[in-house]
């Protein structure tokens, strides 16, 4: 039997994950920890092989000794995504990206040790980068722009931290901009443009649209997410790039999208353009060699089925969660 923590499992990339993982995996009992500040107990049960036998949920917060203390009970593996992820909401409230993200982070990682669990994969993102060359990869040299991005960095430190002074397995995967079906609550750029379409509105894209991203699909993170705890790696902390290196402009996101919905017979109206958002990175994509290597990762979805998948999913389900 195989034994996953997921933290934030109720989430966009949770519910993701665990479908995964139980189509893959007849072994696999997961238990889910979230507080249900964004996600939702409906989401995790809207899974297509939802199954209360495999899987156990506990309301709690990461920040609570207590509850990490009782989710952490007979689990191998630790897959932490619980996170605030607001890059404006960080330069807002830095102390509060600090204390969600940082310290549930080391409480986690410390009951990791108490319970001597197998791995311990850390997410993070692009974010404690900051402005790179591209194509971005594992030594590049972080400069967060904003507190999210260091408060990500400070959980990859502690990440290795805890690798050094205590032998904990861990590993952090830094996630390229990811998108996908169940989207329900995510403000991120695939996720919220085909909302305000199909709301009849009229997106904003910031700056000049030039700023690019490697956008991943759901299934790819959750093969990455997946790989992260089985295969055999090298002992201590391991750090991974997880996108597809391919690099795509918001404007070029916006025109495949238009051109994807009016094909479906939906109106799409020329976007809004606002000033370009402080702490924004501009170009991004993804060196995933040593993923590819190490982890034996290789990303399946390309932008234009993943788009139809998301799409797909925003047209048949999403209005029977609103």
């Amino acid at each position: 039997m195989s034994r996953f923590l997921v933290t934030g499992g109720c989430g966009f990339i949770g519910t993701n994950l665990i479908e995964y993982l139980l189509e893959r995996r007849d072994d696999a009992k997961i238990t889910v920890l979230d507080n249900l500040s964004e996600g939702k107990i409906e989401y995790l049960k809207s899974i297509s092989n939802y199954s209360e036998k495999r899987i156990r949920f506990i309301q709690g917060d990461i920040r609570n000794e207590d509850d990490v203390k009782k989710a952490m009970e007979d689990c191998d593996y630790i897959i932490h995504l619980a996170a605030q992820t607001d890059v404006i909401d960080s330069i807002k409230q830095p102390k509060k990206d600090a204390e969600i993200n940082i310290l549930g982070t080391i409480n986690l990682l410390e009951e990791a040790v108490k319970k001597d669990v197998d791995r311990f994969v850390q997410a993070s993102s692009a974010a404690p980068l900051g402005e790179q060359e591209m194509p971005i990869h594992e030594e590049k040299v972080p400069q967060p722009l904003a507190p999210y991005g260091a408060s990500k960095l400070a959980c990859e430190g502690y990440c290795s931290a805890f690798a050094g002074s205590h032998s904990l397995r861990t590993v952090a995967l830094r996630f390229s901009n990811v998108y996908g079906p169940k989207s329900w609550h995510k403000g991120s750029v695939v996720a919220k443009f085909i909302k305000q379409i199909l709301d009849g509105e009229k997106p904003t894209i910031f700056g000049d649209g030039g700023q690019t991203r490697d956008f991943i699909h759901t299934r790819d993170i959750s093969q990455a997410l997946h790989l992260s705890c089985t295969e055999k790696i090298e002992e201590g902390f391991q750090m991974f790039q997880i996108g597809t290196g391919e690099e795509t402009s918001i404007n070029e996101l916006y025109s495949k999208l238009k051109t994807k919905l009016e094909d479906k017979g939906i109106q799409v109206p020329e976007p809004d353009h606002g000033e370009k958002r402080e702490g924004e990175i501009y170009r991004n994509y993804t060196d995933i060699s040593k993923a590819k290597k190490e982890l034996n990762y290789e990303p399946k979805v390309d932008l234009d089925r993943g788009m139809d998948e998301t799409i797909d999913w925003f047209l048949n389900d999403y209005r029977s969660f609103q």
